[in-house]
């Protein structure tokens, strides 16, 4: 028989679950604080024997106010200004074709491209002729009647209505009207007579072949694809963020002289440029890449000379096009500027960072308005979003390095080094000559670059 279970076995029973689950509260409670307090401390300083952490050794350089020309890059495909599909204006058979109709060959305006055979034309010139003559010899009856009925009729006078039929004045005209016929029949005939020449309509280049000698083809049939070579236009895509620093030619800037574009293309080995200039916009952004898209112009593109061979249909292009002219600016290497534009300055010995407002980014710089230090000082600007002349530009990157770190110029490091471990040896002279030369060499972009855009 089985006993009554008492409310102390119930007890005992649930009393290890409990002591669990307020130990496990317990345990998470410590957890939290020991994080949110490793967090909020600040990281103290490392210690060097005691000592606080040596000057993070920087490369810095002094900011000189310049004046910057903004460029444009895009790319683009090489289109032929004029392109045409050159037909013929008669039916015949091809009995001669010009070695310059082959793809690829040049002509000059009026050069003949395609002889058909003329016979039947000139058969057709011939019967027009004879109809010309025909028509003139019964206009010349037609008159000499009408002076014989003048006399008879001032012999005996009647009505104004017999008097019109009497001089034969309708048959007059209708032999007029008949000649006039006959000569624009003749007129006609001879210029399909010369269409059976195939001229060229301008200067330019074979693109494409259609025909060739013996085949017989018909009026408006394709000869061949040609296109001008005068000058020639690219296509260029614009970011909308870089329309800002950029003008457009239109009705209401038209005395502005264009843009210049610089293009740049590889063939073999060797990069070329080729010079032209801005001359439209196209009406509508493409709905695909929010863009829009610029036309360019390159004068005599088909020239070879000495810096630049002939271009090429179809040929891929990158593109600079001259923006606007930035005035008394900063141009900070890019690699001086973190993704969110701080830049690091040294201030005293110390790291100071701050955040810029940039006129204008590309690949090499960034471009801030350059604020003298009264100026920032007695205008709405602060200091600490500003930079000015006074201010020594870190370049070494600092993503890693917080404000208020201390800082000292490279060329300090190097002397306390060579203090600190002895005289280095030739060869370590020559490496820091190296170094030192590719020191000067990385901190003088933003000036070269400055004054390169003056």
């Amino acid at each position: 028989m089985n006993e009554p279970v008492t409310d102390r076995e119930i007890y005992q029973s649930k009393t290890p679950w409990v002591a669990h689950l307020l130990f496990t509260l317990l345990i998470l409670i410590v957890a939290f604080f020991i994080v949110a307090g490793m967090f909020s401390s600040k990281p103290e300083a490392r210690k060097w024997g005691g000592r606080p952490a040596p000057s993070v050794a920087v490369e810095v350089a002094d900011l000189t106010p310049s004046d910057y020309q903004v460029w444009i890059e895009s790319y683009g495909t090489v289109e032929a200004l004029t392109r045409t599909q050159l037909v013929s204006d008669v039916s015949g058979r091809v009995i001669e074709v010009s070695p310059n109709i082959r793809a690829g060959g040049s002509f000059k305006k009026g050069d003949v491209l395609v002889q058909l055979d003329d016979r039947d034309f000139k058969i057709e010139v011939d019967i027009a002729a004879s109809n010309v003559a025909d028509a003139e010899v019964k206009y010349l009856q037609e008159l000499a009647q009408a002076e014989l009925a003048e006399k008879e009729w001032n012999v005996r006078p009647q009505n104004e209505a017999a008097r019109e039929l009497a001089l034969r004045k309708p048959q007059v005209a209708a032999a007029l009207a008949a000649l006039e016929a006959a000569k624009a029949q003749l007129a006609k005939a001879k210029l399909n007579l010369e269409r059976t020449k195939v001229r060229a309509p301008f200067d330019g280049k074979v693109l494409s072949q259609a025909v060739d000698l013996g085949q017989v083809i018909n009026r408006s049939q394709t000869i061949a694809e040609i296109y001008s070579t005068d000058k020639v236009e690219v296509r260029l895509p614009v970011k909308m963020a870089d329309l800002t620093h950029l003008q457009l030619p239109d009705e209401s800037n038209a005395q502005i002289e264009p843009p210049k574009v610089i293009f740049e293309g590889e063939i073999g080995n060797r990069t070329y440029q080729w010079h032209g200039e801005l001359v439209r916009s196209e009406g509508a952004f493409d709905t695909a890449t929010r863009m829009l898209y610029v036309v360019a112009e390159m004068d005599q593109p088909f020239v070879t000379t000495e810096e630049r061979p002939a271009i090429r249909i179809g040929q891929f292009l990158r593109a600079k096009v001259a923006g606007d002219r930035l005035d008394n600016v900063f141009v900070i290497p890019r690699r001086a500027v973190s993704q969110d534009f701080q830049v690091s300055i040294a201030q005293e010995g110390v790291l100071k960072k701050r955040k810029v407002e940039p006129l204008w980014t590309d690949k090499q710089a960034v471009v801030i308005s350059a604020v003298s230090k009264l100026d920032a000082m007695t205008s709405e600007l602060s200091l600490a979003s500003s930079l000015t002349v006074s201010d020594k530009l870190i370049l070494t990157p600092t993503a890693n390095l917080p404000s208020g770190t201390k800082v000292k110029p490279l060329g300090d490091s190097a002397e306390q080094t060579s203090e600190s471990f002895g005289k280095p040896s030739q060869n370590d002279n020559k490496g820091k000559g190296n170094d030192k030369s590719d020191s000067s060499k990385t901190t003088k972009p933003t000036s070269s670059t400055a004054s390169a855009n003056q």
